[in-house]
């Protein structure tokens, strides 16, 4: 173990005292440092340090003060520890007068006597105060509290809905735009105040502000921005000096309410007539001729159309045909009906047959089908398959026909086929259809058309169609 030199060992313990000695030393410095406490109204607040003033201490502790406060001891005052400094703050008092309007005073007075005293306020006998809107008498001024709103004046309680905003306000102004202005309700041209802003102020009166907003109106050609505070086209419009005339509209119509940036749009209507003729068709009349051939036709005189005639009125919108209604119609000329004669003069004439020349009345080309018992759609165990309408056995020499073309019970020839005997109908033999009756054993198909003879004796007037059908089946 090495052994540390007499000399450096009487240094280290020279320092290690000295290090005691500064500790103690500090020690003592902190616990003599003095500690200074500020009243501020109900607050106490407590500084440590060393200062010379009241004014240094105030600063030390952040504390601001007003003019008006009062402070004890002076700010300039030597500042001790034993000394408690106060303040004594002043209370910011609201004053309205109907000549000068709110202003704010800053008071340490307590009644409101002293108050108005103070600022220099002189009231008459005649002059009404409200201390927080209590009215107060006279002869009380002494004894009662400042309050916090002090109003000198004839002054009423006005509510303003502005918006969705409601406002409570307390007022010396005679008139509702006064009033609004006071109360820094700033009003554009286009708003809307109800009552009017020239009208009187009352007691309790309630004050409607409808601010306006912004939309654009378009009407005839021309595209306007504007603000407004009404919710109905028509009254936007009227306000813009616009009019609609007749059957002029406005989308939106005046059942929606606008909004902010809403677009009205003015629809022009306009109406034109003019006269349209729509042909009334004439009538086909036959008319019986015995000038003329059977189954020969002639006009008697020609049809002629009529004339509907229609007025038309015509609707424009922005000058855009949109409809065409009839407004009224009348016939500006009667048809005249067509008038064609049929022949009823009959002329014998000779077709030679099988069995001989033989006198005809009437020859007429029609559609040409055969067919046999089997083929006329009943079944072999019907009790009536092979019989036919007339009740005659069906096959060859009997034939089918319409009974409104070719009488029945009557003979006719057919070239190629014989005389023949009509005796039978068939469900789908129409018109001007002939089908040939023929035995199972001797049948011959048929397709086509024929030249079919009426032979005689020619049937009574009322048994002739005059008028066949042109259309062949």
């Amino acid at each position: 173990m090495h052994k540390l030199p007499r000399l450096t060992t009487r240094l280290l313990l020279i320092g290690l005292l000295l290090l005691g000695v500064g500790s103690a030393l500090a020690a003592n410095y902190l616990g003599a440092q003095a500690t200074y406490v500020v009243h501020d109204g109900d607050t106490a607040v407590t500084i440590p340090g060393s200062y010379n003033t009241i004014q240094e201490v105030i600063a030390a502790a952040g504390l601001q003060l007003r003019p008006e406060d009062l402070i004890t001891p002076p700010l300039t005052d030597p500042a001790h520890p034993d000394i408690a400094i106060h303040i004594h703050r002043a209370r910011a008092i609201t004053l309205r007068t109907a000549a000068e309007g709110a202003r704010t005073f800053w008071t340490r007075q307590s009644t409101l006597a002293a108050f108005l005293q103070e600022v220099g306020v002189v009231v008459q006998p005649t002059t009404e105060i409200f201390a927080n809107g209590m009215l107060i008498p006279l002869n009380t001024l002494a004894q009662t509290a400042v309050p916090t709103e002090i109003e000198i004046g004839r002054f009423v309680t006005i509510i303003v809905n502005d918006g969705e905003r409601q406002q409570f306000i307390r007022t010396a102004k005679q008139t509702v735009g006064a009033a609004l202005q006071e109360a820094g309700i700033t009003l554009y041209a286009t708003d809307n105040v109800e009552p009017a802003s020239d009208q009187g102020l009352q007691p309790n009166m309630t004050i409607h502000v409808r601010r306006s907003f912004p939309l654009t109106i378009e009407a005839d050609g021309r595209t306007i921005q504007t603000r407004t505070h009404h919710r109905n086209a028509l009254d936007v419009l009227a306000a813009a000096g616009i009019t609609l005339i007749g059957d002029d509209y406005a989308q939106p119509g005046p059942d929606i309410s606008l909004t902010a940036n809403s677009v009205i749009r003015v629809i022009r209507v306009t109406t034109d007539f003019r006269v349209a003729d729509t042909p009334i068709p004439f009538q086909t009349v036959w008319q019986a001729s015995d000038q003329l051939d059977l189954d020969q036709k002639a006009t008697i005189s020609a049809g002629e159309e009529g004339i509907l005639r229609q007025r038309l009125r015509i609707r424009y919108e922005n000058g855009v045909l949109t409809s065409e209604t009839v407004d009224g119609e009348w016939v500006a000329r009667e048809p005249v009906n067509e008038v064609i004669g049929y022949g009823t003069r009959i002329n014998i004439g000779v077709v030679n047959t099988p069995d001989g020349p033989r006198d005809y009345w009437r020859v007429v080309q029609m559609r040409v089908t055969s067919y046999t018992a089997a083929s006329s759609g009943k079944e072999p165990d019907d009790p009536s398959y092979g019989h036919t309408a007339s009740g005659l056995p069906s096959g060859f020499g009997i034939v089918a026909v319409d009974r409104s073309i070719v009488p029945f019970r009557s003979s006719v020839f057919v070239p190629g086929y014989g005389v023949a005997y009509v005796g039978d109908t068939g469900y789908g033999v129409r018109g001007r259809w002939i089908d040939l009756g023929y035995d199972e054993s001797s049948y011959v198909p048929w397709s086509g058309y024929v030249d079919v003879y009426y032979l005689t004796p020619v049937p009574a007037p009322e048994d002739i169609n005059y008028l066949l059908p042109d259309v062949l089946p």
